[in-house]
Parts: structure tokens; sequence; C-alpha cells
């Protein structure tokens, strides 16, 4: 099962199968009355607080009739005042923290602008009502979602199943998208859909009922990739033609990439964390966080120069002109972000990151170059591998993995090196470029 489902049906019933499947967050809803065709839509006090008591968290979505069908007067102004009144009530007697976010479902693909003013009105309603007491997520497709974002209105998306709503494929390749989720539903032990999480966000608004704090994201795939062959995509047994067809996968299906051997790709298809077979990667793109890493990368055993050699034989370069590699948005994310994830963003502190993390260490978690210079110890003996500071005097710094110390300049591995991950040397103070460098430390775990 996937980590993080929804399911507009309550399951009190269900915890300990659920946790057993590794379900991790149940998203659940708030509406205004209880439908006739479906009673136990609503969240209870009760439910929430089995939840807790089950080791599982929470989120919510608020949604009566959320325009389903076309009917926009559900997303005006004054339904979002009425919505956002009911929502609060509902939060505070679930005990749902502040600070926590409360989605609110668009449930059509609306594209007339005059509907979209209207939306955007209707989420403008309840960012004022809620005034920062919870933060406002906004369920549908990608042009609705950064529409409500883009506007300063919502915080979070929350991308439908319905793929081919308008915007949601443009927005799956940028970082904007906290939650997608996947069809079809699945049938036990209660009727739930899956969620894939996003790795750019440090949560997506979950929480503990009864706790103050929201949680730290749980299930983050950095990698989101989708079959691109026109009659689908075989998933095998094993990384080869010889081993045995599983199932096949349709057109724009989307699987999580967990690591590559030669041509082939370990994916996981349904979002629990688990392996379940291979898939030719000729016929996959990468839609979020890059393509995944080689196998060898995995080895707990290997250092953060290791990987850094292996994402050099990837060939990781930036993309021309406002595509954005998702590989380097990938070292972004390893980070605080705060500069963005767009691959034109200065990236050698974030490779260095991502590689040291990679091997089970903790990184500085900033963007910023010199924040490595009083990273782990000083070399007193600098040897191949280590951690290298360079100060661009007047422009910030530069930072990567030594390779060979030649006297006045050092052969560097590193992240953003002419655009791309590669070897360069710089010198230990000197002009490159145009540009001065300065050597600040050489650094060690």
């Amino acid at each position: 099962m996937f980590q993080v489902i929804d399911t507009p049906w309550r399951v009190t019933k269900h915890l300990a199968e659920l946790k057993s499947g590794n379900v991790q967050t149940v998203i659940r809803y708030f509406n205004h009355s209880n439908s006739t065709k479906l009673p136990e839509k609503r969240v209870s006090p009760a439910e929430a607080q089995a939840i807790a008591a089950a080791g599982l968290s929470l989120c919510t979505v608020f949604q009566q009739g959320g325009g389903s069908g076309g009917k926009i007067s559900d997303l005006d102004v004054a339904s979002g005042h009425s919505d956002a009144a009911r929502a609060l009530q509902l939060a505070a007697e679930i005990g749902q923290p502040g600070g926590a976010v409360i989605y609110f479902a668009v449930d059509h693909d609306y594209v007339d602008p005059g509907h979209i003013a209207t939306i955007r009105s209707y989420f403008s309603a309840i960012h004022h009502d809620f005034a920062g007491q919870f933060r406002v997520g906004v369920y549908g497709s990608g042009l609705v979602g950064r529409t409500v974002q883009d506007a300063g209105y919502a915080s979070h998306i929350w991308l439908a199943a319905a793929s081919g709503w308008s915007g949601t494929k443009d927005l799956l390749k940028t970082e904007k998208w906290a939650l997608l989720q996947k069809w079809p539903p699945v049938a036990a032990p209660v009727s739930h859909d899956g969620n894939v999480v996003s790795a750019a966000w440090p949560d997506f608004g979950q929480f503990v009922p009864g706790q103050d704090s929201v949680l730290a994201n749980v299930g983050a795939t950095p990698a989101l990739m989708e079959v691109i062959a026109s009659g689908g995509l075989n998933l095998r047994r094993g990384p080869g033609e010889s081993f045995p067809v599983e199932r096949s996968l349709p057109y724009g299906s989307l699987v999580h990439g967990l690591h590559t051997e030669d041509k082939w790709v370990l994916v996981d298809t349904n979002g629990d964390g688990s392996a379940d077979g291979y898939m030719y990667g000729g016929f996959l793109a990468a839609v979020s966080g890059g393509f995944p890493a080689p196998a060898a990368i995995s080895a707990a055993s290997l250092s953060p120069y290791d990987i850094a050699k292996a994402e050099l034989a990837l060939g990781v370069a930036e993309f021309p002109g406002s595509a954005n590699n998702p590989r380097i948005v990938m070292y972004h994310q390893s980070t605080n972000m705060n500069a963005g994830t767009a691959d034109s963003v200065p990236w050698c502190s974030a490779f260095v990151n991502y590689a040291v993390e990679a091997a089970g260490m903790i990184g500085t978690n900033s963007q910023w170059a010199l924040s490595w210079a009083d990273w782990g110890v000083a070399a007193t003996s600098p040897k191949e591998g280590d951690i290298v500071v360079f100060e661009r005097i007047g422009a910030g710094g530069h930072v990567g993995f030594l390779c060979r110390d030649l006297g006045d300049q050092i052969e560097v591995l590193g992240g953003n090196q002419s655009n791309r991950v590669r070897r360069q040397f710089y010198p230990k103070d000197g002009t490159l470029g145009g540009q001065r460098y300065r050597l600040v430390s050489i650094r060690q775990a």
C-alpha cells in the first residue's frame, strides 16, 4: 500500500491492517454535513483519536461539493467564507494543531478564465478567514493549483489523479506540488487512493491529532518517472529481457525510480517504499527529482566522494533555456532551498550536500558554498576525496571534492563547474575565467 492514502470512508476498523501495509498517513474529509450516500465521509473526533493511537498521522481536506461537475457556485466567495468557518470548527474538534494544512478541493477541470477568477476569490476568502491559524492547501488541477498558489492564497498543492487535467503535467515538472494522487483506487482493506509525496517539501501538512506540531515528510520520493512507451512498458522480475514479465504498465503511468542497473530501473509502482520489479530505462522519463542513481550508490560503505564520482558518470549538466535538469533540482532539494531549486541557481554546495547525505552523513543543508568552511574537521594531511572550499573574491565561494593537489592549483570534482558535474582545476590563490579564487579550507568528515 502507499504510505499516504486518502479515503472518504472511516478507517477505525482497518487501522491495524493499514499500518501493517506500511501506511503512515491517512487523508480524511471535512464537510458541512454527511451525505446520505456516504455517511462516513467526514472524519470524527473518535476516528482522529484512533488514528493517533494506532501510531499513524492524519491530514485533512474540505470538500462539500468542490465544484464537481462544473458547479462553480460551490467555489464562490460566500462558499469560501462558509467553508473556512466550518473547517476551523472541525479542526478544533479533532485536535488539529495550528500550522497544519487544510486542503480545499476543486474537483473539476476548470479552464474558463471567469471560473478561474471565481476560484481565486474563493481561496482569497479562506486565506483571509484562516488568518494564519492554518496553512491553506488546494486539491485539483495544475492550473488551479498554480493559480491559487501564485496568488498567495494557498501554500500547498495536491494534484488530483486526473493527470490530463489542465496544467498538471507541467506542474509535475516543477517543485511547486506537495502531493500527487494516484489512480486507480484500491479496494482493500478500505477503498482508498494512493498518493506520492514530493521530496521538495518538508511536510505536506500531516499531523498527529492532539499533538502541537506538524510532522516532517515521510515517503518522499526523489525520482518520479513516467512510462513514455506508447504501447505500455513491461515490469520484469530482473534487469533484462530474459526475466519474466510481472505485468505491463500503460503509457503515462507514474512509478518511483529506486536505482538503475545498466539500462534498467528498479521501480516501486505503488509508493509503499518496496521494489516491485525492473523496467527498461529507455522508455521512462524523469518527471520529478531526476533519474535514479546507479545501484552501487546505495551501498552504505561508499563515501561522499564515491557518490560524487557516480554522479560524474551520469553526465549531469544544466538544461538549456528555461527547462531544469531534474537531477540538479534533486541536489537542491537536499538543502534548505532558500535560493530556489532551478538549475540556474548556483548548485556546487547542493551537489556536495547531496553526496554527503547519500553517504549517510550530515551536511550543511545550505546552498552557500562557504558554509563548508568549518564543516567536519580540518584536513591536516589532505587526501583525495576531501572537501575543498574556495572563496570567490567578491562573489561568494565554490566547493567540491579534492582529486589532486598540484601545488599551486587543485583538481576538483564538483557540481556547477562549467554548468555540469565535472573535474576542473582551480587556483589556490589566483584567477580563473576572470574570477579571483582563494583556497579557504580543506575539510574531512
